[in-house]
């Protein structure tokens, strides 16, 4: 049966260079900067940074490797790859179900997200305008009740999220997305650079690298453990189509293996960078690291708020939350955005203003949910806490199982190995982890959160 290539990805990255800021740009978001400081400071720190570290190198790895090789082998974007890799390979046509999965994991976390994301732009504006200025505790947290307590605020700036957004993916993918995320990173990493000098400079730089680094694995429970497999899986974007569809793109020449290699690193680096550039100032100003997602929007504005040139150090910290939000939210609609302009034949502009405008609506409930639907609650949690406890702890740990399991166990392997090319190093270790400890180590933990 002739497996047809009509819906093949024509487009291809410009230069490797392009290909990896803007992978990194869609691994490295608030989940990096936002999320991994809270998740170490109520996790106990240092030993919580280990395993998530030995997560994202044998499990983040080999299964961001398999997703990029399986993008490229199918020459489709994430919706529809599963499927047509599926009639190349002559198995069931239910595995396209998975890439529908995953795609509905993307739309949801970017409903969500796209609302944190516009808050650390609010905020950033707040610090431009000195409203950090001898900041008290209540006030801080008076501050963030101002945004999440009024939906015309939120959906002010999800809203502008979601308009730039749909702009950038109006374009095609080389003055679009590479262009973007070409111009953002760098300027991303100069301010995470910065941020990081500040904290050694105001901070207790000891302190921190004390938290980060001197480890207590007397503190480390069942649920560390899957606190940290969420965070790799969060913090490196797998299994959220990302590079299922970025692979897409990828031409034959470049290096699948050291491509994930360096964007596993940089992602890395940078959630440890973003703990070096806070926990310095929460231990310099006598503060906790265990007070959970208030840590970034309410302790750090606090800090913000005593220092000399905290108005400064305050803008640079919230761009910098805000251009990570941002670059991954154009990551993860591409995938949309590409099915809808292939397989509907709709124009960039189009497809993109509709998966925008889907994105939009279904963030309100979002928006909605720490103020005029705040009654509505599932075991405890909030409509966005339920959305990001169903993303975090079975749609991303599920999703990258599936792709294990499809990669190593119904993919040839002699398939595989040639979609990841001939002239790649270690190519035999890769493929066993990706068929064999991939799937038993997500599988366990997944199924001991539940038991």
């Amino acid at each position: 049966m002739a497996i047809s290539t009509k819906h093949e990805m024509t487009s291809h990255w410009k230069s490797r260079t392009g290909f990896l800021l803007a992978a990194v740009g869609g691994a490295v978001g608030l989940g990096n900067i936002w999320r991994f400081p809270f998740e170490a400071g109520q996790n106990g720190g240092a030993a919580f940074v280990i395993i998530y570290a030995a997560f994202v190198i044998i499990i983040g790895f080999p299964l961001l490797s398999a997703e990029t090789m399986l993008g490229r082998y199918g020459k489709q974007g994430a919706i529809t790859n599963f499927g047509h890799v599926a009639r190349m390979e002559n198995v069931s046509q239910n595995w396209k179900y998975v890439g529908w999965f995953i795609a509905s994991s993307a739309f949801i976390l970017c409903s969500y997200y796209s609302v944190i994301a516009g808050t650390t732009g609010a905020y950033a504006v707040e610090a431009v305008m000195g409203t950090f200025a001898d900041i008290t505790p209540e006030g801080a947290v008076e501050l963030y009740a101002s945004y999440s307590e009024s939906p015309l605020k939120l959906t002010f700036w999800h809203g502008l999220f979601m308009v730039v957004c749909a702009i950038i993916l109006s374009n095609d993918l080389n003055s679009g997305i590479e262009k973007m995320t070409s111009i953002a990173m760098p300027i991303f990493f100069c301010l995470l650079l910065a941020l990081i000098i500040m904290g050694a400079v105001i901070g207790d730089f000891g302190a921190g690298i004390a938290f980060l680094f001197e480890p207590d694995f007397s503190k480390v429970n069942a649920g560390v453990i899957i606190s940290a497999l969420g965070q790799a899986f969060f913090s490196i974007g797998v299994a959220l189509g990302i590079m299922l569809t970025f692979g897409a793109y990828l031409p034959q020449e470049t290096s699948i293996v050291k491509s994930a290699f360096i964007i596993c690193i940089a992602d890395t680096c940078v959630a440890v960078f973003a703990g070096l550039s806070i926990f310095p100032i929460v231990f310099g100003f006598g503060m906790e690291p265990n007070v959970g997602s208030a840590l970034v929007f309410n302790t750090m504005t606090v800090a913000f708020g005593q220092l000399e040139y905290g108005r400064i150090v305050g803008t640079a910290f919230f761009t910098l939350l805000a251009i990570a939000g941002f670059t991954t939210l154009l990551a993860m609609m591409e995938q949309m955005v590409s099915y809808l302009n292939k397989f509907y034949d709709m124009a960039r502009s189009k497809a993109a203003m509709l998966v925008a405008g889907s994105i939009f609506s279904v963030g309100m409930l979002s928006v909605f949910s720490t103020n005029i639907l705040a009654h509505i609650t599932f075991a405890g949690m909030n409509l966005l806490d339920s959305f990001d406890w169903w993303i975090n702890k079975v749609g991303l740990p599920l999703g990258g199982l599936i792709t294990a399991i499809f990669v190593g166990w119904v993919i040839k392997k002699q398939n595989v190995l040639e979609a990841f090319g001939e002239n790649e190093s270690h190519l035999e270790l890769i493929y066993a982890l990706i068929k064999y400890l991939c799937p038993l180590a997500i599988a366990v933990v997944f199924v001991s959160q539940f038991v």
